[in-house]
């Protein structure tokens, strides 16, 4: 029987950034429903209008800028995106969200301040998430390494791990110095007995000429 080969289904990139945008902006706007209700109750007002009105502009809020960082990232880098590319995209998708939402709320005379504003967030929320990351992806490679392998790590560890090339070079090391400490004994042996020979001739008497007729 022939192999059939089955290929994975090619996800539609138009779909690849709407699913997500409306995760987070399902996120936004529970949280605008959360804390819009309560300010609602704090004013006096009503809750639920206040708190519906709030949910549905950061639900548009999120799914907006959610979009617009994935087609500028899609556009910029579709590959490897670095820290600072997403710096610049959480940036620009901020201005162009919040010009946007301040042009339908607020009218045009708050379309620059608003893309300024959103702008600032979006850099300083992804620079504050890269740093995050940065320093967990540090604590998780840690926390993989053993303990002793990361006190050995320090600078004031007496102990130190070595790896098995390391360990047999330290035997070679050490079979070397024992080599050379043999061949100096050996060397102190063999002058010890040459000396004791000596002595041990200018000790013996020589015959005499009366003994020898």
């Amino acid at each position: 029987m022939a192999e059939r080969r089955v290929s994975a289904p090619i996800e539609d990139p138009i779909f690849a950034i709407i699913r997500p945008a409306l995760k987070v902006g399902a996120v936004c706007g529970t949280t605008g429903f959360i804390l819009g209700g309560a300010a609602g109750i704090v004013k006096g007002t009503t809750p639920f209008l206040f708190a519906t009105a709030s949910g549905l502009q950061t639900f548009g809020l999120g799914t907006t800028f959610w979009i617009c960082r994935s087609t500028v990232l899609q556009a910029w880098t579709p590959e490897y995106q670095k820290p600072n590319d997403l710096v610049k995209a959480s940036a620009l998708s901020g201005a162009i969200t919040g010009g946007s939402l301040a042009l339908l709320t607020r009218g045009r005379s708050n379309v620059i301040p608003g893309a300024l504003m959103f702008s600032l967030f979006g850099f300083l929320g992804q620079s504050a998430y890269n740093k995050i990351s940065v320093k967990s992806e540090s604590v998780r490679d840690e926390s993989k390494q053993g303990f002793w392998r990361r006190m050995s790590e320090k600078s004031w560890s007496p102990v130190k791990i070595m790896n098995d090339e390391e360990y047999a070079e330290m035997l070679r090391e050490k079979m070397l110095k024992v080599d050379v400490e043999i061949s100096i004994i050996d060397d102190k042996i063999a002058a010890l007995r040459n000396q004791h020979e000596i002595e041990g001739a200018k000790e013996s008497p020589s015959p005499s000429p009366e003994e020898g007729v």
